[in-house]
């Protein structure tokens, strides 16, 4: 039986260096805040693996703007996302949603390039990263990076499109011209510190008053986000007003019902689903201060 291994790569050079020994090796494991995988090795009794610290990487622990983008480094903790001004003026949902995950203990250490590559279906920075049209960024072991938007790099529960020679560093967000407005919500089973039973993350812009652009996005209702559409397509054109709200509450329930038609907990989220959509949708008018 080998030793456990540690790695701490400080640069980029040397995290290629490191990947190019992980290629092809399933004991390798990235680890920044390790919350997940601390549970995961207890339930799965990994005793035995190589692991590779990214918390040392002042470049994957970055917000920033970069030309038309917010780059956010994959191990930014929640606490930083919730606390970030640039989020705040330009992907609100994402702030949002990582003020809401755990407890202050695990915001403090639970990063984003974790949350997003475990890949769970109820992880709540997916869908609002979702909304705010967010791709990933991979490099793998010859110093190459290739970029996937974010609901394609997510396969299903635990399955990602990710390499066994590459790594998630960063996640980049468009910023345009245009204002927008952005909200998440969840619903579990406890006030505080709960695991999504639903969450929606909601992206809109207007132009004079009424909606121009609309991107919805459920989590923990199937085995990875779901784009609702027929939402988005129901608001373009409309006044944010209590009307279209009720609509949408009916078309969310619809959509749960098209979504898990056989499963049992479809009747909970048949209801749970419209309070998300009503908080979401109630943030969006405090946020633009019009009713």
């Amino acid at each position: 039986m080998r030793s456990n291994a540690f790695y701490a790569p400080e640069t980029i050079q040397e995290l290629i260096e490191v990947l190019e020994l992980k290629k092809d090796n399933r004991d390798f494991y990235f680890i920044a805040g390790a919350t997940d995988f601390a549970i995961n090795a207890k339930k799965h009794e990994i005793m035995d693996y190589t692991a590779i610290d990214l918390t040392h990487m002042d470049e994957l622990k970055r917000i920033e703007k970069v030309g038309d983008c917010i780059e956010i480094g994959a191990a930014v903790t929640m606490t930083r996302l919730e606390e970030s001004n640039i989020l705040k003026d330009h992907g609100n949902a994402l702030a949002e949603a990582a003020g809401r995950v755990g407890s202050t203990q695990i915001r403090n250490r639970a990063t984003i390039g974790g949350n997003i590559a475990n890949a769970s279906q109820c992880a709540d920075t997916v869908p609002a990263s979702c909304a705010l049209g967010a791709t990933v960024i991979l490099l793998d072991s010859e110093g190459k990076q290739r970029e996937l938007p974010l609901e394609e790099f997510i396969l299903g529960i635990g399955h990602t499109q990710i390499k066994s020679n590459e790594v998630l560093v960063k996640i980049r967000i468009p910023n345009g011209r245009k204002m927008a407005y952005s909200s998440f919500s969840k619903v579990g089973s406890r006030k505080n510190v709960t695991i999504s039973k639903i969450n929606c993350a909601v992206r809109i812009v207007f132009e004079d008053n009424y909606v121009a652009e609309a991107t919805m996005y459920f989590g923990s209702i199937g085995s990875k986000v779901i784009k609702a559409v027929a939402m988005e397509k129901h608001c373009i054109g409309r006044a944010w007003d209590e009307k279209l709200l009720a609509e949408l509450l009916e078309l969310g329930s619809l959509q749960i019902d098209q979504a898990i038609p056989t499963r049992s907990s479809r009747h909970y989220k048949r209801i749970a689903v419209k309070g998300v959509i009503s908080d979401v949708f109630n943030d969006i008018v405090s946020q633009r201060g019009v009713i």
